[in-house]
């Protein structure tokens, strides 16, 4: 076995783990859904969806019953074709799968010809020639040559693992040109991360807790209102009775007092209860409940808020002092958001988008020198202070002159009337007081919602459009299928390969150390950052390279390169979890291993109508384990004779695949 160079690879070994650092599940994406009783058409055009998303198995499934059910089409039978034959040798291909090809025979009507069953003849002259071993690449490379760009890349991607001989170089090469030219196509730089965004949730906010007056507190205040006011009326009837010239200015300095005192008291007050309960809001840091799990919802929107406000930190302000004045505010946000969202299946994720905006609102704030404002807004003034004094002061003079007066006509009556309307207003101004500031501040916080809710609405919309050209998975397949295009061509570059050279290879995708991943629905997972392995089997042995995949920057990282002959295999596995969960391990007979998890854990959260093994496996669909074991097992079973064991294999099968595509536009 030989090393060259240095080797530098992230390989998972021993108890090494993947963490997963967000995952997504795009439910509202339908691009794999079969409608309820679907019809043949319809099936076969999920199929097709499956093919481009590199998930050959699946695309099997759907593309062959459809063609069974009676939806017979060149197009149909193109991708029939190369649903059979993609991700797989031929070896791997049981006759049994060959059934729709032998069922399809001659059912097309009139013999359509047209660029799908121009694109099969192609395939089949091919298969005629592998079969007989006499292969003319230039009339191959011709015929290609004359297909559509998009017809000649599908053949290609799927038929790729058993093409081989001159006709292969010229393929690669286009594919090679066709990889660099597409892989960032359609701003991929720019619009990759937002496929690892989830839906977003639209905005909430906490509505104020209604004014709530009870019927007994209404019957009271009513009640010693009257009261207060029949006593007044009393003994203001008696004062003017006694001498109205002087009665006439008391009563009226009475009632502007009792209304100044009482419209300028009501605004002191409510302004000193709001700006304590905002101050609670913004400043105090009491108790917070805690999670029971913290893989729970409220220890996920903790750490959002934990994150966003360690990274939002002021300009020209020290973390430690913006975090520690902050944290009333952080607390009284989370407990909202908590509040608001806190349902049996929304997912934190989606409400990222509104932490963000809190946290960066909280900052714009801070900035402007805004975030306290309120204290000043809502300071008592100093005319409001002076009111308040000048209305008392009114209303106990106005009060004593007209009591005076009374007390010369009835003295004993309008002192007892005076106890009387001293003790029912005190209760009917402490009744009335509360039910006012109630509804103030009903009215008060309502607008503020109100403001909130728009303000929030706003930031919604603005997440919102900007992922609004989210790439879908079809996409995200076709840039995989590009970098590993790439990482192929640099592989033959380094070691020097000619396609023809390489008998055989085999690719295993795999989450790397730190991803983000997300999926459709009933999609693979597709991840922010992959383990890329290939094999390129040649007659000297394997070449083996490892790299770290940024796929959200279309970059290569941390090249490994190992070089081993074929005896020097001594075991291929895959050991499987309960959940689906996958590990791949090659052991050389020295005892080093090569050991990847092909999938990450399971997700926390499974769509309805799924399960994790459903997940785990079109996962290891799209990722190539299957022909990877294939390959790999029969190297450590047969050692260097795989090769001849192999070109005989690929015989019997090109035999029995020629025999059954025969006849299709042929």
């Amino acid at each position: 076995m030989s090393i060259p160079g240095a080797i530098s690879t992230n390989i998972a070994e021993d108890s090494a783990t993947v963490g997963v650092q967000a995952e997504t599940i795009h439910g509202d994406v339908n691009v794999y859904q079969v409608p309820p009783h679907a019809s043949p058409q319809e099936k076969f055009e999920v199929g097709v969806r499956y093919l481009h998303g590199g998930m050959p198995t699946k695309a099997r499934e759907y593309i062959g019953e459809a063609v069974v059910d009676g939806y017979v089409t060149s197009r149909s039978c193109f991708y029939l074709l190369l649903a059979l034959l993609s991700g797989r040798t031929l070896q791997q291909v049981p006759k049994e799968d060959l059934s729709p090809l032998l069922f399809v025979q001659g059912k097309v009507v009139g013999g359509a010809d047209d660029r799908w069953s121009r694109a099969i003849k192609v395939i089949n002259r091919l298969l005629v020639s592998l079969e007989k071993g006499d292969v003319d690449s230039p009339a191959i490379d011709e015929e290609l040559r004359g297909l559509d760009i998009s017809q000649r890349d599908e053949i290609l991607r799927n038929l790729e693992m058993f093409l081989n001989g001159p006709v292969q170089d010229g393929l690669w090469a286009r594919a090679f040109d066709s990889a660099r030219k597409d892989r960032c196509e359609g701003r991929r730089l720019q619009r990759v991360w937002k496929f690892f965004q989830p839906e977003p949730i639209p905005a909430r906010v906490r509505w104020p807790r209604p004014a709530v007056t009870t019927t007994g507190a209404w019957i009271r205040s009513i009640t010693t209102t009257i009261l207060s006011l029949a006593s007044a009326c009393f003994i203001g009837a008696l004062s003017w009775q006694h001498a109205w010239s002087s009665a006439a200015p008391a009563l009226l300095l009475f009632v502007t007092g009792c209304y100044t005192w009482a419209r300028s008291g009501v605004e002191w007050r409510f302004r000193i209860e709001r700006r304590q309960a905002k101050d609670k809001e913004y400043l105090a840091v009491g108790q917070r409940p805690t999670s029971t799990s913290q893989h729970g919802f409220a220890n996920k929107i903790d750490r959002q808020f934990n994150d966003y406000f360690a990274r939002y930190v002021p300009r020209s302000t020290d973390r430690t002092e913006w975090l520690a004045r902050t944290a009333g505010v952080r607390q009284t946000l989370r407990d909202e958001v908590v509040d608001l969202y806190r349902e049996s299946r929304i997912d934190a994720k989606r409400v990222a988008w509104l932490t963000r905006y809190l946290v960066s609102d909280v900052k714009t704030r801070w900035q402007a020198g805004t975030l306290w404002e309120y204290r000043d807004q809502l300071r008592v003034p100093t005319s409001t202070k002076a009111l308040f004094i000048l209305g008392a002061a009114a209303l106990a003079v106005g009060g004593a002159i007209t009591i005076w007066g009374g007390l010369h006509v009835r003295p004993f009556s309008v002192a007892a009337a005076t106890v009387v309307a001293l003790g029912s207003g005190r209760i009917a101004v402490g009744d009335w007081l509360r039910i006012i500031m109630e509804h103030k501040r009903f009215a008060v916080e309502q607008e503020e919602a109100k403001q909130l809710l728009a303000d929030r609405e706003s930031a919604f919309q603005r997440w919102t459009r900007k992922l609004a050209d989210k790439p879908g998975d079809l996409e995200m397949a076709h840039w995989l299928d590009c970098d590993r295009k790439a990482l192929m061509e640099e592989a033959m570059r380094h070691y020097k390969l000619a396609p023809r050279d390489v008998i055989a290879h085999a690719f295993i995708e795999a989450p790397a150390t730190y991803y983000k991943r997300a999926r459709v629905r009933k999609g693979p997972w597709r991840y922010s950052r992959y383990k890329l392995l290939i094999f390129l089997l040649t007659v000297d042995g394997v070449r083996q390279i490892t790299v770290d995949l940024d796929f959200e920057k279309a970059a290569f990282h941390d090249r490994g390169r190992i070089n081993y002959r074929y005896d020097a295999v001594a075991a291929v596995q895959v050991t499987e979890a309960d959940d689906g969960h996958r590990t791949f391990e090659l052991t050389l007979v020295n005892g080093h291993p090569i050991k990847v998890e092909v999938t990450g854990p399971p997700p926390d959260i499974v769509e309805p109508g799924e399960d994790t093994r459903t997940v785990s496996q079109v996962t290891l669909d799209a990722a190539g384990l299957g022909n990877t074991l294939h390959i790999l097992e029969g190297v450590a079973a047969e050692g260097k004779e795989w090769i001849n064991h192999e070109r005989q294999r690929e015989q019997d099968g090109l035999a029995n695949l020629a025999n059954a595509a025969h006849g299709i536009f042929f």
